[in-house]
């Protein structure tokens, strides 16, 4: 695959394409906040959804290309909703756990899936696990992708069963020009908690609160973009 086109190459300055790994966003004028998921699409998805909506609230979700199928739906209410899509692999396997051709077809799968099912893949890429950015860096290029977009602020909402933890952690770390990472579904290997209900228990409390302190939520392209 090659040309992959999606809204980042749009949004994205000359200035913002040059730094292969974004962890946040420094320097920004406004109170903006990059609101990000991993894992999905799932059935826990919808719930989170409909409590941006409620917050006119945007975010981006980092798919894998195996949580697809049978969530077709979901998937293409992210983008319906005005919501971003980025790449997290086909399988969530561990970066640094695999070759550099393995890496590359994980990412290249993941972009066919999400492409057949909206019409587009996306360009933002997110390593599982943080793992090996530079090289994933270095796949994403390879079949036209990239940034890779790291995270600033992370709850670790994975590991967690109720959602006090993941909000105090949040409402604690959150500056102008964070990205911020949770997750809205449960790969394959899953490590922690077997629900993601905490973590949209934590959604419901955050917007409001964030808002309240006078963030605006965006997608990852538009907080790039942002002055």
């Amino acid at each position: 695959m090659s040309g992959i086109r999606g809204t980042a190459a749009r949004f994205i300055p000359e200035a913002w394409r040059a730094p292969a790994i974004i962890e946040s966003r420094p320097g920004v004028a406004e109170p903006l906040l990059a609101l990000t998921f991993d894992d999905g699409p799932s059935a826990w998805t919808d719930p989170i959804l409909d409590l941006l909506a409620e917050g006119s609230a945007k975010a981006t979700f980092f798919v894998l290309g195996v949580s697809i199928a049978g969530n077709e739906d979901v998937l293409r209410r992210i983008v319906t909703d005005g919501h971003e899509l980025g790449n997290h692999t086909q399988s969530h396997l561990d970066p640094a756990s695999i070759t550099d051709e393995a890496l590359i077809d994980e990412l290249r799968w993941a972009a066919e899936a999400i492409a057949a099912t909206v019409g587009r893949a996306p360009r933002l890429v997110r390593p599982p696990y943080g793992g090996d950015p530079r090289r994933v860096s270095r796949a994403a290029r390879a079949i036209g992708a990239g940034p890779v977009i790291m995270r600033s602020v992370d709850p670790a909402d994975w590991q967690h069963r109720e959602a006090g933890p993941i909000v105090e952690h949040v409402l604690d770390h959150a500056r102008p020009g964070s990205i911020i990472d949770l997750h809205d579904g449960i790969p394959p290997e899953n490590n922690g908690a077997p629900s993601r209900q905490a973590t949209v228990d934590a959604v419901a409390k955050l917007v409001p609160a964030l808002q309240l302190r006078g963030f605006r939520f965006v997608t990852v392209s538009d907080l790039l973009a942002a002055p």
